[in-house]
């Protein structure tokens, strides 16, 4: 990796692919150092969980090596079609189109991609705006995640075309 790249990445259970990653609940976990204290979290790292929509551990966080740690997107959607056309950057496929054609060999549908866990993406919630904002990433060269699967996963990768210069692809890595 050179540094700066954000990667969407799409988790679905191999033996039941509509069970997929629930940004809200991998947030929204309890904190086992803290019984009975309920605290949702605005950033992931390594130790944390993500979540299934219902509510099971698909994948550990094992080590998370930027500078700064969890500065990863959690709370957005994934990059598409619509929201190039609302930048002027015209006819464009997304990470919600790439990810959806490399899952349809799975029987998906685009309306069974769930939100994406998007690694090294700078993206924060501006208070005294009122609105969440996206900055140039934090990674360096080098820099990586490492996830742990908890159950079996079809884990899908783009590679975010919405920063400038990079490379569209996407990867389909099926536990087989």
């Amino acid at each position: 990796m050179r540094g700066k790249q954000v990667v969407d990445m799409a988790v679905f259970n191999r033996a039941n692919p509509r069970e997929k990653l629930s940004t809200s609940y991998s947030r929204s976990r309890f904190d086992p150092a803290n019984v009975g204290k309920f605290h949702p979290r605005d950033r992931l790292t390594a130790g944390d969980y993500l979540m299934s929509t219902i509510n099971r551990e698909m994948m550990r966080i094992v080590a998370d090596t930027p500078a700064v740690k969890g500065m990863h997107d959690a709370h957005g959607r994934m990059c598409n079609r619509r929201l190039y056309r609302v930048l002027g950057k015209g006819e464009r496929d997304g990470c919600h189109e790439i990810i959806a054609r490399a899952m349809a060999p799975y029987g998906l549908l685009p309306e069974d991609m769930p939100d994406t866990f998007d690694l090294f993406m700078n993206f924060h919630h501006d208070c005294a705006a009122g609105h969440w904002v996206i900055e140039q990433g934090c990674s360096r060269a080098g820099d990586y995640v490492e996830f742990a699967a908890e159950m079996d996963c079809i884990v899908a990768l783009s590679n975010c075309p919405l920063f400038e210069g990079q490379e569209i692809k996407a990867e389909v890595f099926d536990g087989q």
